[in-house]
Order: structure tokens, then sequence, then C-alpha cells
């Protein structure tokens, strides 16, 4: 005898259609989950921070130039100062996130999102960048910087660029020597490479690998930037109120905001980096309540409107367990159609520029999501349907005159 299936797909497409629709979406937002968490590590220290004090771009009043080689000299006189550079940006910084695309010549498609940071000389003792290869800038390399960004990279420079980026566009071969091209200006010659130099904290989303560009271009006018000041890490407050004290004595409208570590920053861009990875996975888990409500009420809505059938199969012999078990098979088989689905739409072009650029799963863990969901559901139907298919005793006929 031929026995009667429950028929969930044939006989209610549209809770077959319902679950599907929510296993995709549950899929992708999970999918976009795992990436945006695992595309944004948190980023280690990489720099002496107990040692490095920013502070915010100065001010003048009635908007009169602050020349940076006034600024330098003024806090380089403070005791315990090491070193002091105005750059166009500090690492880790929400201020202002200077970034660009940077390609070797020849291979503009493997274009690389790159952090550009420029600065008055001793920008590298300042920010403590190890040099693995090559030399640091020599006097005759800077350029003076006057906040016209048209005229930033015309003319071929002089680069050091972070390890990362080196091995991006040089794998395998020295950097040095190398050439860059940043927008369609004159190519940069790389003459060092740095072990870190990390992005600023709105460009480190996309570029979670630290791509980094350092340019001999110092700013002429200290209001362009921050002022970066490195002392003993173990001095470090004393020589930042010191520095603050003497700014503001010379420049009394000079600091709208107080200093800060940069050790602060890092600490702020890892706090706050997570917003996205959280809203997703939030999405996620309010798609998976939403997905185990539409079966708790399907599973229950089914059991009452098919009563009858169900008891008219145990009548024939059918046991319960089994009851149980076709109906998490069928709702097994249409998590796994809407898995995969959803699979196919996460590894979408769509999907991509949907997410903002996130990188897209590759096919295995794609396939582990897919096979983990189906799997959770199954179970999870299997466990419904055994508390809602308990048909009373005086329902379900014993008599051999019963036909399907």
């Amino acid at each position: 005898m031929v026995r009667s299936r429950l028929l969930l797909l044939g006989r209610h497409p549209w809770w077959s259609g319902l679950l599907v629709a929510e296993v995709v979406a549950f899929i992708v937002l999970a999918s976009w989950a795992w990436s945006a968490w695992r595309a944004m590590p948190t980023p280690p220290p990489a720099l002496p921070e107990d040692e490095i004090t920013v502070f915010p771009r100065l001010d003048t009043v009635d908007n009169v130039p602050l020349p940076s080689a006034d600024v330098l000299e003024l806090v380089r006189s403070v005791p315990g100062v090491r070193h002091a550079a105005v750059a166009n940006q500090s690492p880790y910084s929400h201020d202002v996130s200077w970034a660009a695309r940077a390609w070797k010549d020849d291979a503009r498609d493997a274009a690389a999102v790159v952090a550009i940071y420029f600065g008055t000389d001793a920008m590298v003792p300042t920010l403590g960048l190890q040099l693995i290869q090559g030399r640091d800038f020599a006097p005759a390399d800077f350029s003076a910087y006057s906040g016209d960004q048209t005229r930033l990279h015309v003319r071929g420079a002089p680069a050091i660029i972070s390890a990362s980026l080196a091995e991006r566009l040089f794998p395998g071969t020295s950097a040095i020597g190398g050439r860059l091209h940043i927008h369609h200006d004159a190519p940069l010659t790389v003459i060092g490479v740095v072990d870190a130099l990390p992005a600023a904290a709105d460009g480190f989303r996309l570029n979670p690998d630290g791509f980094s560009i350092l340019l001999p271009t110092a700013p002429a006018d200290a209001r362009l930037g921050p002022l970066l000041v490195r002392s003993g890490s173990g001095d470090r407050v004393r020589v930042s109120t010191a520095v603050e004290h003497v700014l503001k004595k010379a420049y009394p409208r000079g600091l709208s905001r107080a200093s800060r570590p940069l050790s602060a920053d890092r600490i702020a861009m890892a706090s706050l980096r997570p917003v996205l990875p959280r809203m997703l996975s939030a999405g996620a888990g309010l798609g998976a309540l939403v997905l185990l409500a539409t079966l708790l009420f399907a599973t229950e809505w089914m059991a009452r409107h098919q009563r009858l059938e169900l008891s008219l199969r145990l009548a024939f012999g059918a046991s319960r367990r089994q009851l149980v078990r076709e109906w998490g098979l069928e709702l097994g088989a249409l998590a796994g159609l809407g898995a995969m689905l959803g699979g196919l739409i996460a590894g979408s072009p769509i999907a991509f520029r949907l997410s903002g650029g996130l990188p897209i799963l590759s096919p295995l863990e794609t396939a582990l999501l897919a096979a983990g969901c189906t799997a959770a559901l199954s179970l999870m139907a299997t466990w419904v349907a055994m508390r809602a298919f308990r048909i009373p005793p005086h329902l379900v006929s014993r008599s051999p005159s019963v036909r399907l």
C-alpha cells in the first residue's frame, strides 16, 4: 500500500513559499553578518601608541595662516618631546580619512584601496614606523602642500609604502624602485617599506589589510591637519600637558579640543567598527525568530486542519514517529531549497553591491551555512511536530472498514 504523505509542497504552496522566502532572507543576512565580522578584525597595536599624542588641527583668529615650521619649532622646544610632525591625518582617526586607489604600471585592474598619509619631516620617527626595506625621506624629497588637492600628486615623487601593500602589488619581489599610480597623476617611486601603517577609522572597513602610502608632502599651514607629538611612554601625559599649555599660550584660540593618546583612537575605532556586523547579526537573528514563528504556526495549522488525515494514517498502522519524520523531511526539503537559493543570491554581484562591498563567502562556507540552516530547521520541525501531532484516542479509528 502506498503511504499517504502530508504533501506540504503540493497542498499548501503559500506556506511553502513563505518558508522558502524566509530561509532565503536568513541565509543572505547570515552570510553578510559572517562576512562583516570576518572582514573587520580588531586592529592590533602596530605603533607605539602610548608614546604618541594627537592634537586636533589648530585654528587662528580671522583665518590667519599658521606656518607649520613655527608650530613645530615651538613644540620641539618643550622638554621631553622626542619628535613632532604636522600630518594630513592620524591612524585610527574619526576626524578625516584620506584614501585613494593605487596600482602599479599596466595593472589598474589590480588596484587597491590605500590610505594616503603625508606630513612634515620626521613623520617616520614620530609615528614609530619601522623601515624593513629602503630608506626614509631625504630633505630634498619634500615639497610644500598648501591645501590644493589638485596639485598634490601632479609630479612624480618618492613614496614609502606599508609591507601589506608591497606584498599586494609586488608579490615575491622587492618593492624598492617599483612605480605606483594614484589617480592619473605622475607615478610614484617606492623608496621604502614600513612594517605597518594603519588606516583611519572610516577607511578601515574598505582597507582592513592596512594598505598605506606615505608621501613627502609637507603641509605648509599647521591648520591643514593634526599635530602629532611623540614622547617617552611613561612621560606622555606630562609632556602632552606641557605642549598643550605652550600652544594655548602662543595661540589662545588655537586648540578647539583636548589632545588624546593615539591608543584612545584605536580603542574607540575597535568599539565602533562592529556596528555593521552587529546590525547584520541582529537582522539575521530577527529573521531566525520570524522563521521559527512561521514554523510553529504552520505546524499547528497543519495539525489542526489535517487532524482527520492524521487519525486515518494512525488507524492504518502508521506510527506517530513516522508522521513526525515525514513532516521533518518535507520541511527539510523546503529548507534545503531556500538555503540553496539564498546561497546563490548571497554570492551574486547584486548582493555584493547591496552589502556595501562586503567580501563574498567562499562556496565551502556558503555550503556549510546552508547545511547548518537546513539541519537546524529539520530538527526544529521534528520537535515541533512531536508536540503538535497528538491525536486524541477517540479520534483514532481501528475499524477495518475505514478507507483512505
